[in-house]
């Protein structure tokens, strides 16, 4: 499938998602958790970015890794929040986009090293990466982000 089909199939999917929900968590006290509020940011500028983006250099995404992520999703979703299709709809499309399109890391990052996932000299890392990229059905296998070495855990 092109990428831009991909695009236009996300757009229709996330366009009945209530997405000042999520905006409104990033600035809602009864979120207390920076997380929480690092996330909902994070999701919600993706959001508007799918919403923003023409895709000018079409490519050939493979429909087989698309199924497989959905797949993965639902697997997720099936295990630790059955039941909440609104939130795995979101995910899906946002985590395909991420993933496929934008090439950007499924978690927020910053360009400070002390972060979880961050972007350094031109390529982003993840420091979990390593430890969940072997969990069944894990999403890290189609993330951007490489594995920190040793060294840059300190």
């Amino acid at each position: 499938m092109k990428a831009s089909k991909l695009l236009k199939i996300i757009r229709q999917n996330l366009k009945d998602y209530p997405i000042e929900y999520l905006r409104n968590k990033v600035t809602d006290e009864r979120y207390k958790d920076p997380l929480t509020k690092k996330l909902a940011k994070y999701n919600s500028d993706v959001y508007d970015e799918i919403y923003s983006i023409e895709i000018e250099n079409d490519f050939e995404i493979k429909d087989n890794v698309i199924k497989n992520i959905q797949s993965d999703i639902g697997f997720y979703f099936d295990r630790y929040a059955p039941g909440d299709d609104e939130t795995r709809e979101f995910t899906k499309n946002i985590s395909l986009y991420l993933a496929l399109i934008a090439k950007k890391p499924l978690h927020p990052f910053s360009e400070d090293k002390k972060d979880e996932v961050y972007y350094f000299n031109g390529d982003f890392y993840c420091k979990g990466r390593i430890k969940y990229i072997h969990d069944k059905k894990s999403l890290c296998r189609y993330c951007v982000c490489k594995n920190v070495g040793f060294s840059g855990l300190f």
